[in-house]
């Protein structure tokens, strides 16, 4: 029985077997932990883009609703990307997505004052 064990074939085939059984599921670790992490810094970024666009609505309508909300739109976009540029980068929103973002926070402070 023991001269199986020791045989140098059965070792190397051991040897392999554990090694990619170990492989397989370091890899399975790895991935799900990269998605857990990816996933929480995404929503940290998103979260920190709304934040900064609403906060540039709010800046820009100090000079009152009248300024329309193109000017306004355009100050928080602007505010945004100078507040969370990281955020811009690892979020990469396409054309026209921190405008349309911006329009509904713009439009949701216009009803708020009653407009």
């Amino acid at each position: 029985m023991f001269d199986i064990l020791s045989s140098p074939e059965l070792q190397t085939a051991l040897l392999t077997f554990f090694g990619a059984v170990l492989t397989f599921i370091l890899n399975r670790a790895t991935g799900a932990f990269q998605a857990a992490t990816g996933i929480r810094i995404e929503e940290k970024h998103m979260r920190a883009l709304h934040s900064a666009i609403m906060t540039g609505v709010e800046a820009a309508m100090i000079d009152g609703p009248e300024a329309g909300i193109e000017v306004i739109k355009h100050r928080a976009v602007r505010y945004a990307q100078q507040s969370v540029p990281d955020a811009i980068r690892a979020l990469v929103p396409g054309d026209g997505v921190l405008d349309r973002l911006a329009e509904r926070y713009v439009r949701e402070a216009m009803a708020g004052v009653g407009l």
